[in-house]
């Protein structure tokens, strides 16, 4: 992204990266159609999914064992669903799927069936960084691997904040940076690969110190921000009540965020790794189990003033299958089930055709 600003967002030009991609990646997980070589095939993607479905159970039980309320819900960058899948089928719970990706969503039906669970969560297609939902709308919010498609975290987890009840937001499965590292060379192997994973172990970790690794997301345009500071992290987090979030490197290496300066914590922020945890939102409504989902949908594009002097959005009224706004009256589409609730801009550049 050319530039700096005080909020950077992803551009357009990332957003339809992105939206093409994942568009070829879900032909080729569905239909076994080969259109990235070097990226996994449909078995191996159908494996690492059920080890995803299986960890999200884990972690969600032990997330309800913390008393952690999951209806209703909101899953950001929901790709598949197949994490939905788990809190609609297993934990009986009513929830929103999110992504850039109608082509992504719409294999969610695929994945009911490989995974045995029928119950689909409602699907929205949508750009995190203009959130169609009423402020205090979920008291749970949840992602995997989506934060640091963004040039920063803060602005959309100021939206996160937003949209969120008195409840939890968490996380997993991001990067935060490595401060030994030097790029000397870009890697001649994409990192999905099948030669990736048939190499040595210690040669992949000594390469992730000295290299630039390489990747069809990038090839897209996709942002893969795996340079996040913990200053930032930290920034970004700020805006919640409370938070208990753990860094994770190499050897099983851990620490806190935020915690004083100790062995494990320096270690943590000289190699770098994965960031994971749990943030509340005290403040806000108490919001009812049983609402209604399609009661929380709003306009992407409408701001109404709120009573703390912030900004809320309008309401949507439902027309034969279209969602219309109360407040400027464009009228959103929905296909195959998955509503459309972009920007009108975005939805014009992004889905010309819907």
């Amino acid at each position: 992204m050319s530039g700096k600003t005080s909020n950077p967002t992803q551009t357009i030009e990332n957003l339809r990266g992105e939206i093409e991609f994942r568009g070829k990646l879900a032909r080729q997980h569905v239909t076994g159609e080969v259109l990235f070589p070097d990226y996994y095939d449909m078995e191996e993607h159908n494996q690492i999914l059920f080890e995803r479905v299986q960890a999200t159970f884990q972690k969600m039980s032990e997330l309800k064992d913390l008393g952690v309320h999951f209806s209703p819900f909101l899953e950001l960058g929901a790709e598949r669903g197949q994490r939905s899948l788990v809190l609609t089928n297993d934990f009986s719970a009513e929830g929103v799927a999110i992504d850039i990706s109608f082509h992504q969503l719409a294999t969610t039906e695929h994945f009911t069936k490989l995974f045995h669970r029928e119950k689909l969560p409602l699907r929205i297609c949508c750009d995190a960084n203009h959130l169609p939902f009423k402020n205090n709308s979920f008291p749970f919010i949840y992602c995997y691997q989506f934060l640091h498609h963004f040039p920063s975290p803060k602005p959309v987890m100021d939206e996160i904040f937003r949209v969120l009840s008195n409840g939890y937001f968490y996380f997993d499965e991001e990067p935060f940076k490595r401060v030994l590292k030097l790029n000397l060379y870009k890697q001649s192997t994409k990192i999905y690969s099948k030669r990736a994973f048939r190499k040595n172990k210690y040669v992949n970790l000594i390469e992730g110190f000295i290299s630039e690794a390489y990747c069809d997301e990038v090839e897209h345009g996709i942002i893969e921000n795996n340079d996040i500071s913990l200053t930032e992290w930290s920034t970004a987090l700020s805006i919640f009540d409370d938070y208990d979030v753990n860094l994770f490197s190499i050897y099983n290496i851990t620490s806190k965020l935020g915690n004083r300066i100790h062995l494990g914590n320096v270690l943590n922020i000289l190699l770098g790794g994965r960031i994971a945890g749990l943030c509340r939102k005290k403040t806000g409504v108490e919001r009812n189990s049983q609402i209604n989902l399609l009661n929380l949908l709003a306009c992407p594009d409408c701001q109404i003033p709120s009573s703390n002097g912030s900004f809320d959005r309008p309401s949507l009224v439902e027309l034969s299958g279209s969602y219309k706004c109360t407040q400027c009256g464009f009228t959103y589409p929905c296909k195959e089930g998955i509503i459309f609730l972009l920007p009108k801009d975005e939805l014009q550049q992004l889905y010309p055709d819907v």
